[in-house]
């Protein structure tokens, strides 16, 4: 699946997973030795996250129920945790994907299915 920043117009990632049950949300990605670019992982009903296990730092979003920024966590670093209660699903994605996409806490992201028109082609949501 595709996730886009609507509102910056850039894309978050095009491989993504959808861990939307306990275990794969448990493991997310503790078994993974790295993210590549394009590269992501959306935990549903989730508001809190840690990468005790983990190899790597990941750059981090939480959404709300509408797919809006709530936060944005750049280069979390193995061994933390971070929460926010609003948040409904969190968007795990390589290091320095944020600064890229230029994306803030208020932006609007989209679900889209691979085969789906390029964000830059699609007209814009109000």
């Amino acid at each position: 699946m595709v996730l886009v920043n609507a509102t910056q117009k850039t894309v978050l990632t095009n491989q993504c997973r959808f861990a939307n049950t306990f275990w794969k949300r448990l493991v997310g990605l503790l078994n993974r030795r790295s993210l590549r670019t394009g590269e992501g992982l959306l935990l549903d009903r989730c508001y809190g996250i840690h990468t005790i296990g983990m190899r790597f730092a990941i750059d981090v979003l939480f959404l709300d129920q509408d797919l809006r920024v709530l936060r944005t966590v750049e280069a979390l670093p193995p061994f933390r945790s971070c929460a926010v209660k609003r948040a409904v699903y969190v968007l795990e994605l390589p290091v320095g994907t944020i600064r890229r996409t230029r994306t803030e806490a208020g932006d609007q992201i989209q679900l889209r299915t691979a085969d789906m028109e390029s964000p830059a082609a699609a007209p814009a949501q109000a």
